[in-house]
């Protein structure tokens, strides 16, 4: 099943809270509103997912995305 998949560069999981602790910069409001905003981009590249009900962030990718969606 996995070997379809494109192969992207995993960082460390993290929930809303534990990267706004590991991100000095982002605390954990300012993050909850960028999902709010921008939930479904950041579904489709991969940067948050749900393992059951629970909220996961993909470091490195979320990271990426706010670095992208800047320089608009």
């Amino acid at each position: 099943m996995l070997k379809n998949i494109e192969r992207k560069t995993l960082g460390q999981l993290h929930t809303v809270e534990t990267l706004s602790e590991s991100e000095p910069a982002l605390n954990a409001g300012g993050i909850r509103w960028i999902i709010y905003q921008q939930k479904s981009e950041l579904l489709s590249a991969g940067a948050i997912f749900y393992s059951g009900r629970k909220l996961l962030i993909d470091r490195d990718l979320f990271v990426t995305f706010l670095k992208e969606s800047s320089n608009v």
